[in-house]
């Protein structure tokens, strides 16, 4: 299915990693990471474009572990934590740290701030400021609007909390402990640093970029987050799927109460994990559900699972009381973008495919 996926064109390339009980039990690579100007093979090491997969394994965790620690609540005001945020507009002072995780918080979806934010001086901060100051679309809490500028403004409140940039943060608290070899921000900043990961490493390309002119490899393909340097809180990251599934596996084993090296505590990732309440959705705090049908996750996976998609075609799905994680990193936006719904359907046949092989 993946190789046929890869030779009909309904994705250049992808790596396909499956676990249960702990134990890898399929990691293969198939097709291209790169089709112009060269077609290049992708490799179970490929280093992806995650994209929004940023909001669950990076800035969910990383407020995870301040909410743990008690450094921050999950009802607290965002107001009072960014003051940026505050204005008279009705239901605004309303807006908690929860909102933003479980995109109920009545910001829109998407704004192309990066456009408005090219001549500042520092665009990164133009950004964040954009985001605080964009006007609710409803009411907190009445429905869930799937949100970047929620999770730029996450970002901005994490740093701001600790004092260190999101990724000093996710280096030093999630990487690192867990032996992560390959995952990163790249920030557009550090051109020798990127020059290092680029001569190093196999990296699956994106678009070719109309803004940019040019197709992106190892560069973030989300403007917003190349307007901030490549660095922030809703897309940026860059990883392969080994290391995704550790990640995994850190979350499942604090879930279970086995431990998790310190990354998370058992009762913080279980509640983060919890649905949300919000009416008519399946978001979590950071991280969504399988919808009861037509689910991006499949039909085969738990409805108490966990997982997020990224626009670049990446996704991972967990399901921590069967201990099974399933990560899916695909570069379906190279060289453009598609509009036909091959890879939509792809994607759940994957998912079901897989759990089908892994069925006792």
């Amino acid at each position: 299915m993946c190789a046929g996926a890869a030779d009909d064109g309904t994705v250049p390339g992808l790596v396909l990693l499956a676990a249960g009980g702990g134990v890898t039990l399929f990691h293969e690579a198939f097709g291209a990471r790169q089709l112009i100007p060269h077609k290049l093979p992708a490799s179970r090491d490929t280093l992806y474009d995650v994209a929004s997969l940023t909001k669950a394994v990076v800035t969910s965790v990383l407020a995870m572990q301040e909410v743990g620690a008690g450094r921050l609540a999950l009802d607290e005001k965002v107001a009072e934590a960014l003051p940026e945020f505050a204005g008279p507009e009705p239901g605004r002072a309303e807006v908690t740290v929860r909102d933003l995780l479980c995109h109920a918080s009545g910001l829109p979806a998407h704004r192309p701030f990066w456009r408005q934010a090219a001549d500042a001086s520092s665009a990164r901060w133009a950004v964040e400021r954009l985001a605080a100051r964009e006007p609710l679309e409803q009411a907190p809490r009445t429905r869930a609007v799937y949100s970047d500028l929620g999770f730029i403004l996450l970002g901005w409140l994490l740093e701001r909390r600790t004092g260190a940039r999101l990724d000093v943060l996710c280096e030093t608290r999630i990487a690192r402990p867990l032996g992560l070899a390959s995952t990163r921000f790249l920030g557009l900043a550090d051109v020798d640093a990127r020059a290092r990961v680029l001569g190093e490493r196999t990296i699956a390309a994106t678009q070719l970029c109309p803004e940019r002119g040019r197709v992106l490899i190892g560069e973030v393909d989300d403007l917003n987050a190349a307007a901030m340097g490549g660095i922030a809180g809703h897309a940026g990251l860059f990883s392969t799927a080994a290391d995704l599934s550790a990640i995994a596996g850190a979350l499942v084993s604090a879930f279970r109460g086995d431990g998790s090296g310190g990354l998370v505590d058992r009762d913080v990732v279980r509640l983060f994990w919890s649905p949300s309440g919000v009416p008519g959705s399946t978001w979590r705090l950071g991280w969504d559900g399988p919808a009861a049908a037509h689910s991006q996750a499949g039909s085969r996976l738990s409805r108490d699972a966990v997982g997020h998609l990224a626009f670049t075609g990446c996704s991972l799905w967990i399901d921590p009381a069967r201990e099974l994680w399933i990560a899916l990193l695909a570069n379906r936006v190279h060289p453009q973008v598609t509009v036909d719904d091959r890879f939509r359907r792809f994607r759940p046949a994957v998912h079901d495919a897989v759990l089908d092989a892994m069925a006792p």
